[in-house]
């Protein structure tokens, strides 16, 4: 019993798919949960730290302080669709498929991982992280939950932060999972230069050389189009369509030639990513193209310009893709009632030791400490890049030290300035001397072929320091 991946349904926030065997049978997911108190959410609390206008150090053990910015919660959940969602898709069902009663069971998923977000700064979890969460995901089963974000370096937000767009003070977190789907088989041949690929893709982000990634959004559909139309990518469908419903095949060719990419970096983290979806939407009536509505993103690391690679490098390879398949899917549910003033006991700020809302002065003293990080790092992309450009370092040596960027904080680097009367220390941002120095030291190992050790976020439940 599986859903077939190329007959879905999709309405008011949820898709389904048919049975492969019976065709009134349709295995459906809730791309959007809605949060309703006291049902799909009961009991939750909420902590957080370093959404402030200054730093909040953190004691990471053996003298190491660090800047960091995260959060944890807590509560119960029961992830479902309502009566509402279930009337729409079944309407649907029923006008697309000809099944006036559709039989309704809902997907299950394994390897549930879960991603917080804090007034969508989405912070990347990695090892790091804690998530107390089944590994199967029951839909309507009452489920506990606590989330930590345990990467949440301020460097290593910034250096996945390009939305410039004015946050929120919402909490809420992803649900991302795998489930095995019926794909009608198909074959494709395929052959590209991935130089050109790279530089193709890469002129279509309006975003000059800088740290960090840019999600291409639904954007990556016309890219796909255009690659192949503008012949910068052939592909020979053996077996199989490449202009099915969704597009489903054309993009993954395009994910398996981003994937190939990523290979000819040797260090560093690659040039594309891809991640759960956080914002699945539905496809309209005659869309044949939906990255939308796929289980993933795409992001592009604009750490990289377009002509990054000065000479061809083939790509011939004959990709399959038949019977079942595991496929990710992702869906986002609030897990906290808006902060008000009935409500923010539930809410507590580390940093200021106080209960209270994240408001938009905090996100705004945030936002300033990103932007002037961003900039600082912008700046040494720009030298760096200079030195490839000269001959100086190779592309390998720069992708090595763009890594190391993303895990330090240039703005933010502590220095313990003394010890109080208490025996605590205290923990002030380094000079821009003391930074350049640590800077100049890297990139001698660096020339010298040596991998600088980044630092390594540990426990979602740091030691404070009183500052």
């Amino acid at each position: 019993m599986a859903g077939r991946l190329n007959r879905p349904a999709a309405a008011d926030g949820v898709v389904a798919y048919q049975d492969k065997d019976k065709q009134d049978m349709f295995h459906y997911f809730p791309l959007r949960i809605d949060s309703v108190l006291g049902e799909t959410l009961r009991n939750f609390k909420v902590d957080y730290y370093g959404i402030n206008a200054k730093p909040y150090w953190v004691d990471m053990g053996n003298g190491d302080y660090q800047s960091c910015v995260g959060g944890n919660l807590s509560g119960t959940a029961v992830p479902e669709i309502t009566t509402a969602q279930r009337a729409n898709i079944s309407k649907v069902i029923g006008d697309v498929y000809g099944v006036k009663k559709p039989n309704l069971v809902p997907l299950v998923l394994n390897n549930v991982t879960v991603q917080p977000i804090f007034a969508k700064h989405i912070v990347d979890m990695g090892t790091g992280g804690s998530a107390t969460f089944p590994n199967e995901m029951s839909l309507g089963a009452s489920t506990g939950y606590q989330i930590g974000s345990g990467n949440s370096l301020f460097a290593e937000l910034v250096g996945s932060e390009q939305d410039n767009a004015e946050p929120r003070p919402d909490f809420a977190i992803n649900l991302s999972g795998e489930a095995e789907l019926y794909a009608d088989p198909w074959v494709a041949e395929i052959h590209a230069d991935l130089r050109r690929v790279w530089e193709y893709t890469r002129t279509k982000v309006d975003v000059g050389l800088n740290i960090g990634w840019f999600n291409l959004g639904t954007s990556i559909d016309k890219i796909t189009q255009d690659l192949i139309t503008n012949n910068v990518v052939q592909i020979r469908y053996v077996q199989g369509g490449g202009g099915n419903e969704f597009g489903w095949q054309m993009l993954n060719s395009t994910k398996t030639l981003f994937e190939a990419i990523n290979k000819q970096i040797t260090a560093g983290e690659g040039m594309f990513k891809f991640e759960p979806n956080p914002t699945p939407q539905e496809p309209t009536k005659d869309e044949k193209w939906a990255s939308k509505l796929l289980p993933f993103t795409t992001s592009i690391n604009v750490g990289y310009v377009s002509n990054f690679f000065n000479q061809e490098i083939t790509f011939d390879q004959t990709v399959t893709f038949e019977g079942m398949m595991p496929v990710r899917f992702n869906s986002s549910m609030a897990l906290a009632v808006p902060c008000a003033a009935s409500t923010e006991s539930h809410f507590y700020d580390l940093q200021l030791m106080q209960q209270g809302c994240v408001t938009k002065a905090k996100h705004d003293g945030l936002q300033q400490r990103i932007n002037t990080e961003k900039e600082a790092k912008r700046k040494k992309l720009l030298l760096y890049m200079a030195k490839v450009e000269s001959g100086e370092w190779t592309p390998q040596q720069y992708s090595t030290m763009v890594s190391y960027l993303n895990t330090q904080a240039l703005t933010e680097f502590a220095s313990v300035a003394g010890i109080r009367e208490d025996g605590s220390p205290e923990i002030t941002a380094a000079s821009p001397e003391e930074v350049d120095r640590v800077l100049a030291r890297v990139e001698e190992m660096v020339t010298g072929g040596l991998v600088p050790a980044p630092r390594v976020s540990r426990s979602t439940a740091p030691r404070r320091v009183k500052v």
